[in-house]
Formats: structure tokens, sequence, C-alpha cells
């Protein structure tokens, strides 16, 4: 049975979608002391969170950042805040996805349907000691990393698969529209600017341990990996 942590203070709106998970065969659990959420996190180990943003003490942003550092979990924000910003920022704290409120139950199963089935289901990568390598850039599918001598960055869920489909199809390029239903389960649930956010934090960790790779956005078709040309 996979397991859901409900990060959420509004305890309706935490019991709704604890009935919900119940109901369709998911275990969840609500947490109740909101100073120790990654606590309760690495107590549970639950395959998937769903986060609230406003939280009494720390926000979801900052829950989001803590449980990123020690699990690659997938985390779905459920939030009020609707602004391009807020979920910007949300996927740059380390959330995989991002509903706004009031939300639908069956977009939120849905999602969750999607997301577990892409990390553990029938389309999870298979990860039986897998490692690419493109110039001096290293993907550790065992470890999540993303790597070069100098040193290393641990990856998100949907930047592992996004780095993995352009290592894979290098030097190839890969359409939006590949991406998209690589990493999420229907793309009638996905927001505008997720596709791009996920690359430009790409880009940013590809930079940060000095690859020799770059992202290319070839206009009007998708990405491309390729050599920086110095």
């Amino acid at each position: 049975m996979y397991k859901i942590l409900i990060v959420e203070d509004d305890m309706d709106i935490a019991q709704t979608l604890k009935n919900q998970l119940d109901k369709y065969g998911y275990q969840g659990v609500i947490v109740q002391n909101f100073d120790k959420v990654l606590d309760r996190f690495q107590e549970f180990q639950p395959h998937l969170v769903l986060m609230d943003i406003n939280l009494p003490a720390f926000d979801g942003y900052y829950w989001s950042r803590k449980i990123r550092k020690v699990s690659n979990c997938p985390i779905m924000i459920l939030s009020a805040r609707m602004s391009e910003a807020d979920q910007v920022y949300g996927i740059e704290n380390g959330a995989d996805d991002f509903i706004t409120k009031p939300f639908s139950l069956e977009v939120v199963l849905a999602k969750i349907n999607g997301q577990i089935r892409r990390i553990y289901g029938e389309y999870a990568v298979d990860a039986q000691a897998r490692i690419l390598k493109k110039g001096n850039t290293t993907l550790n599918l065992d470890t999540v990393r993303l790597s070069t001598t100098e040193t290393e960055d641990l990856l998100t869920v949907k930047e592992l698969r996004l780095c993995t489909m352009l290592f894979e199809a290098y030097p190839n390029v890969v359409t939006r529209q590949q991406l998209l239903s690589a990493i999420w389960d229907d793309e009638t649930f996905v927001e505008e600017n997720t596709l791009t956010v996920n690359i430009v934090r790409l880009r940013k960790k590809l930079e940060t341990i000095h690859s020799s790779l770059e992202i290319i956005t070839i206009r009007g078709i998708g990405y491309q990996l390729a050599e920086k040309h110095i």
C-alpha cells in the first residue's frame, strides 16, 4: 500500500483528502504537529507528500526544502496562492507539482496516481546500476545525482526524468510533447510553465557542477542536450 503524508492545517480539508485516499487504496496520514513535519516524514517514510503552503510556524516551502535534502519523494503543493510566481517558487523549492485551491478531488487523485505510476509503478525508470555519461558529466540513476569530477548535485524526481530523456536522446532534439508525456501522466493537468521551470532548474544545476553540457531551446520544437561551444 502506498503511503501519503498530508501536511495541511485545515483539518476539514486534510480529513477530506485522507478519506479520498483511503477510499482508493492509499494510506493517508495527517500531520498533527507542524513544528515536527520532517520528523513525521522520516518516521512515516511516505511515497508522496501533499503539502500546504500556509502552515503554522514554518511554511510549506520551508518543509519542502527540508524534505528534499533527505529524500526524492514526490511533493505536491496544495495552495490558495495562484500566481505564477508562487508556482515557480514552489517548484524551485523542491515541489514536483502545484495544485491551486479550491481543487477537484478527482484532479488531485489523478495527479497522485500519475506520480505513483511514474516513480514506483509500471512507468518507473529501471535504474539497475545505470550510469549515463556525456562530455564531462555523469548522470547516476541509482543515486539520482548529476556530477562532474569537480562536484555533484542532487536531482528532483522530475529533473531526473528530464535529464534521463535528454541524455538518452543526445544529440537529438526531444520535443516538449515527448517530455510532457514522459514526465506527467496526463498533460491536461499540467500548469503551462511547469516544464519550462524544470528545464531552467536543470540548466542551473549543470552550471553549478561546471558541466561541459548545456540545454539548448529549439524554438517551437523542444530541447537538445549539447556540448558547449567555447
